[in-house]
């Protein structure tokens, strides 16, 4: 401080201190908040020093983002802002008190973005263990307009979409690109080592029936023991099939094309299209093996005042190694059909359709099967396997779980008779067992909830081949009515499954083992 500034001082007002005034300073991004101006100093011995104001303290984190593939969380709170400093404190010889110090710094900014969610990997993505080989394909890239296609909506491209197909056939595989526009077809084959790729806005239209061949050929196939075959993108194949079931309505023998017609392909990956209204089955895959279908939808569904679709399934299947994830089936029938060893079917939704179906052809045998995390709304069936004497087979180690169904009006159903079942399970009685008899053994049903239905379920087996070792964990079904079981052994519900009819017996059963709920004799 001046000397001659504290002689003036003591001269005008004898020893009396000379107060200061605190600055202050703001904190960001939630730091602590710079301290504050001096207190007041003292003239010879006047008053001490106030204290700082504290800093603003630091703004929380933000919290991390909730789901899959969590987002980026909210932005922390604001810091507090500091306290106020403390007095001065008088001169031993009365000099005045030093002002108190000025307030903290500001309240701290916002803490740092949160985190993304905790378990944030897609669960159809590459980290999902189930996941089978992907078909590897040519590295050329053939635009069906290179070839004469016109996507103008009346144009018949048949010609000119397989010449692409081929050109990239005779290329050792490739992409066969397709533009945004309406391209009509009649059928085309797909060679090993391509991708047919529909971009957004690409409509890849079956002709009219009309217009179609007299042979009803599948709108999109390939020839013998194929192997890494792609349909992919963001189109859509349109099976224009009105015409075809008002025909079938008329007359049940005349043929109808599928819309996809695959089979003894290695490596086959359908992904992101859209299928709808196919004359028959939507995509059928037979004798494959790895296959991967993800990301796709299906959408068939009956017109008011018309015939209705029919036999259109959504996804058919038999083959080893199959990854089905994140797909939205609503259909005329089936929304996928399960057949062969090692199949995955999860985080899908099943709209109007006949549910998850093993059969009802099981003789070449069903095995390893997992179907995990689906959604089924208004289906007529939800876990759903049916056999008969003259088609069946060994249907084994079958796992369900994570199911979710709301107005499904068979939450579950494995029976040994199709496609009717008999009215009273007394009077059957056993036959010779064959190679076509159904035999369904070691199935688990876990973490499964059902509203809205109308039967809780059905398990019917045959008098000399009972369905055996079923175990349904924390099934909860609420229903018009209960559950029937005949002709079963070592069916046990389990960790609190409860069968919740609105009328009659929680279980009827006739020549059957269960345990763990009540159950009342047929």
């Amino acid at each position: 401080m001046n000397p001659r500034r504290i002689l003036l001082g003591a001269a005008v007002a004898g020893i009396a201190g000379l107060s200061c005034v605190a600055g202050s300073s703001t904190s960001t991004d939630g730091r602590d908040g710079s301290p504050s101006g001096t207190g007041g100093s003292a003239v010879n011995t006047g008053g001490m020093t106030g204290t700082s104001g504290t800093g603003g303290s630091a703004g929380a984190t933000g919290s991390g983002g909730a789901g899959v593939g969590g987002g980026r969380g909210t932005g922390g709170a604001a810091g507090t802002g500091g306290a106020a400093g403390t007095g001065g404190v008088t001169g031993p010889t009365g000099g005045r008190s030093g002002t108190g110090g000025a307030g903290g710094g500001a309240g701290g900014g916002a803490g740092a973005t949160g985190s993304g969610g905790a378990g944030g990997a897609d669960p159809c993505g590459a980290s999902n263990p189930a996941r089978v080989p992907l078909p590897m394909i040519g590295a050329g890239t053939f635009n069906v307009t290179t070839y004469g296609a016109v996507g103008d909506g009346t144009t018949d491209n048949t010609q000119m979409l397989q010449a692409a197909l081929s050109a990239a056939g005779a290329a050792g595989g490739g992409t066969v690109a397709v533009p945004s526009g309406t391209f009509l077809s009649g059928p085309i084959v797909i060679s090993s080592g391509t991708r047919l790729e529909l971009a957004a806005g690409a409509v890849l239209k079956l002709l009219p029936r009309a217009s179609y061949p007299a042979v009803a050929t599948a709108f999109i196939t390939t020839t013998g023991n194929a192997h890494d075959i792609a349909l992919s993108g963001a189109g859509t194949i349109e099976g224009q099939g009105q015409a075809w079931w008002d025909a079938f309505a008329a007359d049940s023998t005349v043929a109808r094309p599928q819309e996809v017609s695959l089979s003894h392909v290695t490596r086959l990956e359908i992904s992101g299209l859209r299928f709808q209204n196919s004359p028959v089955e939507h995509i059928w895959v037979k004798q494959d093996t790895n296959v991967t279908i993800t990301g796709i939808t299906i959408s068939t569904l009956a017109v008011a005042g018309k015939n209705p679709p029919k036999n259109t399934d959504g996804v058919d299947i038999t083959a080893t190694g199959v990854f089905f994830c994140n797909n939205n089936i609503t259909t005329g029938d089936d929304n996928v059909v399960m057949g062969g060893t090692g199949i995955y079917v999860a985080y899908s939704t099943l709209g109007v359709g006949h549910g998850c179906t093993i059969g009802s052809i099981t003789q070449n045998g069903d095995s390893d099967v997992t179907v995990d995390h689906v959604t089924f709304n208004g289906t007529t069936a939800g876990v759903r396997m049916k056999a008969a004497r003259d088609r069946g087979g060994l249907v084994q180690n079958l796992t369900y779980t994570n199911l979710t169904m709301t107005n499904v009006q068979t939450p579950i159903t494995v029976v040994s008779y199709y496609p009717t079942l008999p009215t009273d399970p007394t009077v059957d009685t056993a036959m010779p067992i064959t190679a076509t008899t159904p035999i369904w053994q070691n199935i688990t049903i876990k973490n499964l909830i059902a509203t809205g239905a109308t039967n809780a379920g059905d398990l019917w087996g045959l008098p000399e081949s009972k369905i055996s070792n079923v175990v349904l964990d924390n099934v909860k079904i609420q229903a018009a009515t209960g559950f029937r079981i005949f002709h079963a052994a070592g069916i046990s519900f389990i960790n609190g499954s409860t069968i919740t009819p609105r009328s009659g017996a929680l279980a009827t059963v006739f020549d059957a083992a269960v345990s763990g709920i009540t159950t009342t004799a047929f």
